[in-house]
């Protein structure tokens, strides 16, 4: 006899939401789950710089202008600044000639030392500020025109005018400063006066008709101070004889 037949091995089928889908739904899950996490940091992102921002309540620098002329004489210069954060102390203010590059010091309410760079002409400082949160303020701007070597006059001409007056022609040279403050300066044997101009513009001939002489041989020259307080640096006299 034949040995029986064995009978046949059941079959396993895989079931709609058998094992595979099991997984299928577990990777579902996660992949949305990482979704919402990435699209809650994005949201935190977005939102965090915006209220720091908000936080910075004032924000002020100023290079300090001691003459009130919008002019400095040196590159040396003090710089007002003054922030306000109502989330987060501020602890740094921070100084760049370009924007790019930034230098920071403790801030304390009170103005700092900076030096401009480069040379005379319209300087330009950004400043900003840091708070203990390190969140930084916006950036702002301080302003101030450089003149770093003073004025020359010259003293043109002097011609006499009926009535016994004397026209003087004379000019004050000075590339940073467009007006000066001048003072026209007279001596002669046994005399000597200063006559105040006021405040002239540069570079170009002026001329003064008021002055009443004696006879008398007579020396002249105009003395003068720029915007950033500076003398002049090159000065010559003329001499004329009242007859």
């Amino acid at each position: 006899m034949q040995g029986a037949i064995p009978p046949p091995m059941p079959v396993m089928k895989t079931r709609p939401g058998g094992e595979e889908g099991i997984m299928r739904s577990s990777r579902s899950r996660n992949a949305a789950l990482l979704t919402l996490l990435v699209a809650g940091a994005l949201l935190v992102v977005a939102l965090v710089p915006a209220s720091a921002l908000a936080a910075w309540t004032s924000v002020d620098a100023s290079i300090v202008d001691s003459l009130g002329t919008g002019v400095v004489p040196v590159l040396n210069v003090s710089v007002a600044n003054r922030a306000t954060n109502d989330a987060s102390p501020v602890q740094t203010v921070q100084f760049s000639d370009d924007g790019q590059e930034w230098y920071a010091v403790p801030y304390t309410g009170e103005p700092c030392d900076w030096v401009l760079a480069g040379e005379a002409g319209h300087k330009t400082l950004y400043v900003r500020f840091g708070a203990a949160d390190s969140s930084v303020s916006p950036v702002v701007t301080a302003e101030i025109d450089l003149d770093t070597a003073g004025p020359a006059t010259e003293a043109r001409a002097a011609r006499a005018k009926p009535g016994g007056r004397v026209a003087f022609t004379y000019r004050v040279r000075d590339p940073f400063s467009p007006r000066v403050d001048a003072t026209l300066v007279l001596q002669g044997r046994g005399f000597s006066k200063r006559f105040r101009l006021g405040r002239v513009a540069t570079g170009k001939d002026r001329s003064l008709v008021k002055v009443k002489l004696p006879t008398g041989a007579y020396s002249w020259s105009v003395e003068a101070v720029d915007l950033g307080g500076r003398e002049q640096e090159s000065q010559n006299s003329a001499r004329f004889v009242i007859r």
